[in-house]
């Protein structure tokens, strides 16, 4: 698997740390394969939709407790904070991708806009689910049923930054800090330019 450079940024007021985010850039960026999602409405989203635009995708489930509305509130507040450091249509999209399709595939268009708008929510296929985890380097595991069939789901929380390319480039850990990892990834694409200029 690609080595990981990691970048820490620290907001520091006098010896204390207030706030944390690790972004974590890929030494060599990631070719993503051919894949396609959707939702309840006919809505398709294929990885070439990621082309041409900075996006964060991030995996999970409808019924999640904690980790996915912790996330993605948070990346609302991280979104608008890069707005203010990077030209609107350097502004990251948000994507939503629902490891369990079996519960969430009817209703998943309606969880994104619930933090935001502009964020989109869908789910696939076992096999495409599966793929974008995978080169991601991401986890999901369905939990054994109780009794009366429900299970949770046991998943990463990191978020995959894709770039215009098309290609993944750094991923964010929480904790989710908006203006530091606002600051993230407006050096990202800085970086990204450069490399594109050489």
């Amino acid at each position: 698997m690609t080595r990981y450079a990691v970048l820490l940024f620290a907001l520091v007021l006098g010896t204390s740390v207030k706030a944390q985010v690790q972004g974590v850039m890929l030494d060599e960026p990631v070719a993503l394969p051919t894949l396609s999602f959707y939702d309840e409405n006919g809505q398709t989203y294929q990885s070439s939709d990621l082309k041409d635009q900075w996006t964060l995708v991030m995996i999970g489930f409808l019924t999640c407790p904690d980790v996915c509305p912790f996330t993605l509130g948070n990346l609302e507040a991280a979104v608008a904070e890069t707005g203010m450091r990077v030209r609107p249509d350097n502004v990251p999209k948000v994507w939503f991708l629902s490891v369990d399709p079996e519960r969430d595939a009817g209703y998943i268009s309606e969880y994104g806009p619930f933090f935001h708008p502009d964020f989109r929510s869908m789910t696939g296929t076992r096999e495409n689910i599966d793929a974008f985890v995978e080169i991601s380097d991401g986890y999901y595991r369905l939990m054994p049923p109780d009794a009366d069939g429900a299970y949770d789901v046991q998943h990463t929380s990191a978020v995959s930054v894709i770039a215009p390319d098309g290609t993944l480039r750094a991923k964010l850990q929480p904790p989710f800090d908006s203006g530091l990892t606002a600051e993230f990834l407006a050096r990202l694409q800085i970086t990204y330019r450069k490399e594109l200029s050489k």
